[in-house]
């Protein structure tokens, strides 16, 4: 549906406002889309020449030398053994890793999120749904760093956020635990509960008249099958809504990962790429001389053709699994604002 109808388009007294909806709405995606053209532009542009601080728009001599590399390296199949040393595994390991993750989380979080924000929609009445809603939109306002320590704790000695689990009473046995700190569990199971996607389910599912709900109950449907068959197939653009934001809040995840992993073959896409990165500032990559002078290595590694325009490859890299998403999420996306519009 058109902001602004055809019709009122050509009366002269909208055109001004349609022109200036336009002009705003373009500079809005020059701008998002500005980061991702400046990395492909450090990407095809020459070792050397990355380490400028004068920027361009356009390298004078573009090539594609890092591509190359990083494929090499990603791949473990370069013969520079400097450049083989910047990433010890295979890209495909931490690319592994890190869709375990995501996709791991979509399949916890968003039946356990809809089904407990269904519950408080249709299900729970009076002020007991109202508290429970308060409780879970109020995790929202806790900084993820008062949260950080004893969710570390709570993967180091699960179901306990201590640093010690406690004895059993009575004897001096502790209570047995289960330790699931430097696996995927330690990322999928702090985030099976999203308070946001838990706001945006219960949204929608407010707006369901309780007649269809009272209706399926009348003919002798059961909650989950009133769930299963009506409110379901209902709410799949939210479903779609809910499962982009997530995968990609967990696919760039970097903070949580670097705490709980400590194996370097488990870590995510998004802590590798952090590694190499911090590995050229370390040699104090800011011109070409401190480069060369502070680090033996990286003279090597950039005399081979791989500078910061290679970290912007594997930037690149990192968000095709996010715009793959986008698409396959694109039509039901679409389809839900249509909804919300004619609401």
């Amino acid at each position: 549906m058109a902001l602004f109808p055809k019709v009122g388009r050509e009366q002269p007294s909208l055109r001004l406002p349609y022109w200036l909806v336009v002009t705003f709405l373009c500079l809005g995606v020059l701008l998002h889309l500005f980061p991702f053209y400046y990395m492909l532009v450090l990407s095809v542009t020459p070792a050397r020449e990355t380490l400028s601080t004068t920027p361009v728009l356009w390298p004078q001599e573009p090539t594609g030398a890092a591509w190359r590399l990083v494929f090499d390296v990603v791949t473990r199949s370069s013969t520079n053994q400097q450049a083989r040393d910047l990433m010890p595994h295979p890209m495909s390991v931490y690319l592994i890793n890190s869709l375990v993750m995501a996709f791991g989380t979509l399949a916890l979080s968003l039946p356990i999120t809809s089904l407990a924000a269904y519950a408080n929609s249709k299900l729970q009445q009076g002020r007991g749904a109202r508290w429970w809603f308060l409780f879970f939109i109020g995790t929202l306002m806790v900084p993820m760093a008062v949260t950080l320590i004893p969710s570390f704790l709570l993967t180091r000695n699960f179901p306990f956020p201590l640093p010690q689990p406690p004895n059993i009473p009575g004897t001096n046995t502790p209570f047995p635990v289960i330790r699931i700190w430097d696996t995927p569990w330690a990322v999928i199971i702090p985030g099976v509960f999203n308070a946001f996607n838990f706001l945006l389910f219960k949204g929608f599912f407010d707006t369901i008249p309780n007649s269809i709900i009272q209706a399926a109950r009348v003919d002798g449907g059961s909650e989950f099958n009133i769930f299963r068959r009506i409110v379901f197939p209902m709410s799949v653009p939210v479903y779609a809504v809910a499962a982009w934001l997530q995968f990609g809040a967990v696919w760039d995840s970097y903070l949580w990962p670097l705490v709980v992993f400590q194996s370097p073959e488990k870590i995510p896409t998004s802590v590798a790429i952090a590694n190499l990165m911090n590995r050229f500032i370390q040699a104090g990559t800011t011109t070409p001389e401190q480069a060369y002078a502070r680090n033996e290595a990286m003279r090597e590694i950039m005399e081979a053709g791989l500078s910061w325009n290679g970290l912007m490859v594997l930037g690149l890299l990192q968000t095709i699994p996010i715009f793959i998403m986008f698409i396959i999420c694109r039509e039901y996306l679409l389809r839900g604002i249509r909804l919300r519009g004619l609401k």
